[in-house]
């Protein structure tokens, strides 16, 4: 009997223990189990307890040069985003630059900057790869070009992977990617809207070289909103087309087909000066064309700072910028 009582007594004292240590363990007392989990060192470019949302990473507003792997090949882009840039999503046009050029100079050139940062959204400039010219140039695969394609890299998958780093890394709003450029960029802009139309809400190009897409031309897979604005006095890409160079008219014809719009009825939404805007509403899937004609415009960005006299006259009438902007802002994909 008295080994039992003191196995019992021993017993007791054992769970008193160890109900004290448990306290003293959940309360933080000692050491150990905390009630706060230990937090461990915060991987570089990402901020503490993101939860996986990108809205909780942390970007300054400005400029941001980003290198990828894509394709095999190191590709770079850069993120301009706006000061009012936090944790609410925010829309995403994508710029692509002209022939012979780079990311940094679109950037300056068509100051598309200054109205992201006044409408809010997420402008970005990717970085075309070195073509076979002698000497190489910066250009976009956009299609077959005199001497075949126009370009070395595979820029749909560029875009692809771009739009998933973006995605992933930036507080962003999936349904509205939108994609501009100017030159071989608009052909560009017009090759990434045919392939990866499922990702992209609207198409917008400036002085556009169209060029054949291969192998079968564009099969987007959905209806888009397309704006075309381009100059009749382009000598580079001009607006009757010069082959394999695609007219202005085609590449809009092309367009009604998609859109399956009545091309019977058109509006004119803007008439001031060098500048003609026709509209065409009745499209599929709430979908319109809209063409802005400048009648003396060169190969140049509308409204740009930066005159480029060897490239034709450029008119103040309109701001691409702000055309651009207020005709992607009412389209989600």
């Amino acid at each position: 009997m008295r080994r039992l009582a003191a196995w019992i007594c021993l017993a007791f004292s054992l769970l008193l223990v160890i109900g004290a240590v448990l306290y003293g363990l959940r309360a933080g007392i000692i050491p150990g189990l905390a009630a706060n989990p230990v937090q461990l060192p915060a991987l570089p470019g990402f901020s503490q307890g993101n939860n996986g949302s990108p809205c909780s990473l942390s970007h300054s507003p400005g400029d941001e040069t980003i290198p990828i792997s894509s394709g095999g090949l190191r590709r770079t882009f850069i993120v301009h985003l706006p000061p009012s840039y936090a944790s609410q999503p925010l829309p995403v046009v994508i710029n692509y630059h002209g022939y012979d050029n780079t990311a940094a100079n679109m950037e300056r050139y068509t100051n598309m900057g200054a109205e992201a940062d006044k409408a809010h959204f997420i402008v970005v400039f990717p970085q075309g790869a070195l073509d076979n010219a002698n000497p190489p140039k910066p250009s976009w695969n956009a299609g077959i070009g005199a001497f075949g394609p126009t370009g070395t890299a595979d820029d749909v998958q560029f875009t692809r992977d771009m739009i998933g780093y973006l995605l992933k890394n930036y507080c962003t709003d999936a349904r509205r990617i939108y994609v501009t450029g100017y030159s071989i960029g608009a052909s560009m802009a017009y090759r990434v809207a045919c392939t990866l139309s499922n990702q992209i809400a609207a198409l917008a190009t400036v002085e556009g070289a169209f060029y054949h897409i291969p192998p079968n031309g564009c099969q987007a897979s959905r209806p888009l909103p397309v704006l075309e604005i381009h100059g009749l006095a382009d000598q580079l890409a001009p607006y009757n087309g010069a082959p394999p160079k695609l007219s202005v008219q085609t590449f809009l014809n092309l367009w009604f087909a998609i859109d399956k719009c009545n091309t019977s009825v058109s509006q004119t939404i803007f008439h001031q000066s060098d500048v003609t805007a026709i509209k065409w509403p009745n499209c599929t899937d709430g979908t319109i064309v809209e063409h802005y004609k400048i009648s003396d415009g060169g190969h140049v960005w509308p409204g740009s700072p930066i005159p480029m006299p060897e490239l034709g006259f450029t008119t103040h009438t309109i701001d691409a910028n702000v055309v651009i902007w207020n005709f992607f802002s009412t389209f989600k994909s």
